[in-house]
């Protein structure tokens, strides 16, 4: 068998090998398609897309560490409160416009409590958290329904201020008229199962450049009675922000200025903001409450006080880094319903993300 022989023998054997694995080719199975977390950066940033889903999903909270102090509690020793808060907003769009489902959950230490001696000298040691819902509810379009704040809250910017309400389970619509103007209706409901007449609520925002003004006005069937109020922010300059407020309550009603049911006839207040720089913010203002009252649950009827009282307050704001907020705040409250002034405050850190 010469060289040439051997060639043309190996060569058909490969090609006999060949065609025979042709026949039989293996085929691989393509692998399954993987969907990637996508972001979603129509509303703003920290939205993903839930896998999925047309749906945008942000994961938000907050860690607070607060050390306060007030003499109207006895003074014995410092406030110290951990907060944790949770929250979770979703968006989606429909044809009636934007579906937004958002919760929010916080939980709350004070650090626990000794209680009182027994017989042998123990004191039973108590360390209670409590957790709440903050916020629940989903708004579509204008239309907004769940626990939310009160459509009658708005204060001035400080930590001494009082501006009445709470958060409340609530019906509300909101009209956008354009150009910063809207306007809101709510029906709140304060107590379970009390009545079948909600407190009627009404807000007008005017918002623009210089500044913005809302209007409230809220209506409380137990004592038939209402609430007004009117808080306006002007910005003087780029650094400077004035704040104004002026309130009436015609008797006591679940929006009262002191408490729930528990106001005054009349307030006025103001707020000065300072923006240093990008991390430091000062604050300064007081407010005038005069002519206070309170709602008899047992006659259904308001009772006149009288007291005339005031209070001042100053706020520094700084950022420590991107997500970490620092805040000193120093109030003065005196007036006919205190024996003599009283100082409180507190120093509070704020982690979110």
């Amino acid at each position: 068998m010469n060289i040439k022989s051997l060639l043309l023998g190996s060569a058909a054997a490969l090609l006999a090998v060949s065609g025979a694995r042709a026949a039989d080719a293996v085929v691989v199975a393509e692998p399954e398609p993987m969907e990637y977390v996508r972001i979603c950066d129509v509303y703003g940033a920290g939205f993903y897309y839930i896998p999925g889903t047309e749906t945008c999903l942000k994961v938000g909270g907050l860690v607070r560490y607060e050390i306060g102090w007030a003499e109207t509690t006895g003074d014995d020793g410092w406030i110290k409160t951990t907060k944790a808060r949770v929250n979770l907003d979703a968006r989606s769009e429909t044809e009636y416009g934007t579906f937004r489902r958002f919760i929010e959950l916080e939980y709350a230490n004070n650090g626990g409590e000794f209680g009182d001696a027994d017989v042998d000298g123990f004191r039973e040691y108590t360390d209670a958290t409590t957790s709440k819902i903050r916020y629940a509810f989903f708004e579509l379009g204008g239309l907004m329904v769940g626990r939310n704040d009160t459509l009658f809250d708005g204060d001035l910017g400080g930590e001494f201020d009082a501006g009445g309400g709470d958060f409340i389970n609530q019906i509300r619509y909101t009209f956008d008229a354009g150009n910063g103007i809207a306007v809101s209706l709510g029906l709140e409901e304060e107590d379970n199962n009390f009545d079948y007449i909600p407190l009627i609520t009404g807000k007008v925002s005017v918002s623009q450049g210089w500044g913005s003004v809302d209007l409230f006005a809220g209506y409380d069937d137990r004592f038939s009675e209402f609430a007004l109020k009117g808080i306006a922010r002007v910005k003087a300059t780029d650094a400077l922000t004035v704040e104004l407020l002026a309130a009436y309550e015609s008797g006591a009603t679940w929006f009262g200025l002191a408490d729930f049911y528990a106001g005054y006839e009349w307030s006025v207040g103001g707020y000065l903001k300072y923006q240093v720089n990008e991390k430091l913010r000062l604050g300064f203002g007081g407010q005038y409450f005069a002519d206070s009252h309170f709602g008899n649950f047992i006659t259904g009827e308001t009772v006149d006080v009288g007291n005339d009282d005031w209070t001042v307050g100053a706020v520094i704001d700084y950022t420590i880094v991107e997500n970490l907020n620092a805040k000193l705040a120093l109030n003065y409250d005196d007036g006919d319903s205190f024996e003599d002034g009283s100082f409180n405050g507190f120093l509070r850190l704020d982690a979110s993300f």
